[in-house]
């Protein structure tokens, strides 16, 4: 598989800036036999539009999402466009646009997207390698729903994604395909054929406090007990103050670190803060707490972000350099926006290096989402998918 990065800074014109995109994309990649578009984009853009423009000048469908900033191999970008075309002989790239997800049956409409895809795909294979989903914000369920619903729809296919973003004003973030745009739908590609991807993640795990509780009163991403205490009793027993106007705001610099006893070998889970409740002393988190496992809360820090950045990038080419019978050609990374919100001023800091660590002839792409995607094991073709917050996530394919 092949591809190119483009970016463009121009928010206002919607046709240069498909110009732009597109005229660097023909200029640096010829196009094989099977092409897919990916676009990241500032929020405030006209995405309907843009995508419409890009898929007549370049002939193929432009699925995607809007974001806080942008990742490209020079770096992190704010107020920017960047487009990745994906391009290859070998593999086929096949799409579908979820039924509204907000209400009705949402694990019946996430299943039969996955389904539409593999319908048009059946001739390349039962399943795909690789999932690449765009998830709308703002849904009445956990973000779990997503790489669980998928996992038992694909067989465990791995799948990459995150979810739609905008300015922490939670109304403008949306998905996008090929000249629509949804608030309240959720945007699939598969890969199918000979891709071979690798992935890396990493949170930061800094704890500022020893108060580890185990979880004895939760549902779904609800949470009411921890210890003898109610969550909010919990939270105020570490110095925190609960009555905020935006809990996810004030809590981004202290997400609640999950572990569970009896499973050495997983990959903590991370979970920010969404909603807290003072009348039943619960709180709302943007992914699943799952009842007795053991929390603590986190206090991150600059640097903890930086060095996690590094370790992610190194784990993944090392995990990359196990199939040397491939050739890589894309990094496809996605970050959390609460990481580049307690960067704040170093914002740049994970793109820097991601940037002056990308090996020689490899694109880099991504974006910072409101939730990532990505599995936390990936072993003879079948992965472990799951959903976290505060984490940096890379995929080599």
């Amino acid at each position: 598989m092949k591809s190119a990065v483009a970016m463009t800074y121009e928010m206002d014109d919607i046709g240069k800036a498909a110009r732009q995109l597109a005229d660097t994309v023909q200029k640096t990649l010829i196009l094989e036999k099977n092409s897919i578009g990916i676009l990241l984009c500032d929020a405030d853009m006209d995405v309907s539009a843009l995508t419409e423009q890009l898929k007549n000048m370049l002939g193929m469908d432009i699925a995607g999402m809007t974001t806080l900033a942008t990742l490209a191999p020079d770096g992190r970008h704010e107020m920017a466009a960047v487009l990745t075309v994906l391009t290859a002989d070998h593999c086929a790239f096949f799409s579908a646009v979820s039924q509204n997800i907000a209400q009705g049956n949402s694990e019946h409409a996430i299943t039969e997207t996955y389904t539409a895809a593999a319908e048009k795909a059946s001739a390349y294979g039962e399943k795909p390698g690789l999932i690449f989903v765009f998830c709308p914000y703002g849904m009445p369920f956990s973000g779990d729903r997503y790489p669980e619903i998928l996992s038992k729809a694909s067989g465990n296919v791995p799948i990459i994604g995150g979810v739609a973003s905008d300015d922490y004003d939670y109304e403008r973030a949306r998905v996008f395909f090929s000249g629509s745009e949804y608030r309240d739908a959720m945007v699939l590609v598969g890969v199918w054929g000979e891709v071979k991807p690798a992935f890396a993640i990493r949170h930061v795990t800094s704890n500022f406090a020893e108060r580890i509780r185990r979880v004895v009163d939760a549902s779904g991403n609800v949470v009411r007990r921890v210890g003898s205490e109610t969550l909010v009793e919990y939270l105020e027993g570490f110095g925190l103050k609960t009555d905020v106007a935006d809990p996810l705001l004030a809590f981004t610099s202290y997400p609640m670190m999950l572990t569970r006893d009896d499973s050495a070998d997983e990959v903590p889970i991370m979970r920010h803060l969404l909603a807290i409740d003072h009348a039943t002393g619960s709180g709302t988190f943007v992914g699943d707490v799952p009842a007795g496992s053991l929390a603590n809360i986190c206090l991150i820090k600059k640097d903890d972000i930086r060095t996690a950045c590094r370790d992610s990038l190194a784990a993944l080419l090392q995990e990359a350099e196990r199939t040397p019978d491939y050739t890589y050609s894309t990094i496809f990374c996605i970050s959390c926006c609460g990481r580049a919100m307690i960067l704040g001023a170093d914002a740049d800091a994970e793109g820097n290096i991601l940037s002056e660590m990308l090996p020689e002839g490899i694109a880099l792409t991504g974006a910072y989402c409101l939730g990532e995607i990505c599995p936390v094991r990936y072993t003879d073709g079948e992965a472990v998918n799951r959903f976290h917050n505060c984490s940096i996530t890379l995929c080599i394919f």
